[in-house]
């Protein structure tokens, strides 16, 4: 089992304990199947309220809470929902503990997508990503975190180049590598994004970190744990891989919706009035960059086995969901490479 992976079912007596920390008491907890990195509970406590107890991933640290704390904060004053941690009864963040490292989080009713299935959806997804970058706008605290920028394609190519090298006898190399020169060929048509500002942004604007009122109205990004100051093409481009492939990310019969992307595109645009020409004529160049980095990702998860959680109950190993996901990246980047003169970039 590699060190990000978590049982499927937890000892709920490790749940209750982690309540304890906080002052509270479980009476009721329920499993979300929701992320591919981090675990999610919905704990019931005695005092009648419902709150999100996580266990990070080990591929994160207790560095990236003073950064959530603050932006959520931040949002809060403007008055757009968002999740706020909860301190412990010793005032830190999060607990420590031998299995891992665990935060609470306030709850909030809503529902999660995996996939979109309109171009109203879309619509409410692009207004609430616009409606979070301009709540951050001017914030401008320095990040805790050093993480590395997440979105950098030439250095993702590389590990995919490492991890090729790294695991010669893998079953699945020939597979990976076949995605790897798929993929870089169609990077070298692509032309190089252009430099344009850092911005506050969530840094992993998917459609199941989104969070929506029963009536389908957008009300939160959720998990924070990518914050930081990136190209606003590639957090667009990004969100764009994600809301507009119908099939999601489980499957390799993906093609890119046009629909959803020009809903989208108009909703952000028509709330988020500081982006600049060059940001917006870039968003689609951006979104097929993205959607290569992560079809490239995936290729080397299928040999380092390490990073993206995987369902047993659909595949045999990890390796076998990372080759089904890469594949549905690559055949989305190539969907959209066919339709690109059609889509919109001013």
């Amino acid at each position: 089992m590699a060190n990000n992976d978590f049982p499927h079912r937890s000892d709920p007596r490790a749940l209750e304990q982690v309540a304890g920390e906080y002052g509270l008491r479980a009476v009721a907890l329920e499993s979300i199947d929701h992320g591919l990195i981090n675990r999610t509970w919905r704990v019931r406590a005695s005092d009648g309220e419902s709150y999100a107890l996580q266990r990070l991933s080990a591929i994160l640290g207790a560095e990236v809470h003073p950064d959530i704390e603050a932006v959520s904060a931040h949002i809060a004053a403007k008055g757009m929902p968002t999740p706020r941690l909860l301190r412990t009864a010793g005032g830190d963040l999060c607990v420590k503990r031998e299995d891992g490292i665990w935060r609470m989080l306030t709850w909030l009713e809503g529902e999660f997508r995996n996939r979109l299935e309109s171009a109203a959806q879309a619509a409410q997804a692009g207004a609430l990503l616009a409606r979070f970058h301009c709540a951050l706008d001017d914030f401008d605290q320095p990040f805790a975190s050093k993480r590395r920028p997440i979105h950098e394609p030439s250095r993702r190519f590389a590990e995919l180049d490492r991890a090729l090298a790294g695991h010669p006898d893998h079953p699945l190399r020939a597979e990976a590598d076949a995605l790897r020169r798929r993929t870089l060929a169609i990077a070298a048509g692509l032309p190089p994004m252009p430099r344009t500002p850092l911005r506050v942004a969530h840094g992993d604007p998917k459609i199941n970190n989104m969070l929506f009122t029963p009536e389908g109205e957008g009300l939160a990004m959720v998990d924070l744990d990518s914050l930081g100051r990136l190209s606003l093409p590639y957090e667009l481009g990004d969100a764009f891989r994600s809301w507009c492939n119908p099939a999601g990310e489980d499957s390799e019969d993906t093609a890119f919706s046009a629909e959803l992307f020009e809903a989208a595109r108009a909703a952000y645009l028509d709330v988020a009035s500081f982006v600049t020409e060059e940001e917006r004529s870039s968003l689609v160049n951006a979104t097929l960059w993205i959607t290569l980095e992560l079809a490239t990702r995936f290729a080397a998860d299928i040999l380092n086995n390490r990073y993206f959680g995987w369902d047993p109950k659909r595949f045999a190993s990890r390796a076998e969901h990372n080759l089904v996901r890469a594949r549905g990246q690559l055949r989305l980047a190539e969907s959209l490479l066919a339709i690109r003169g059609q889509l919109d970039c001013g």
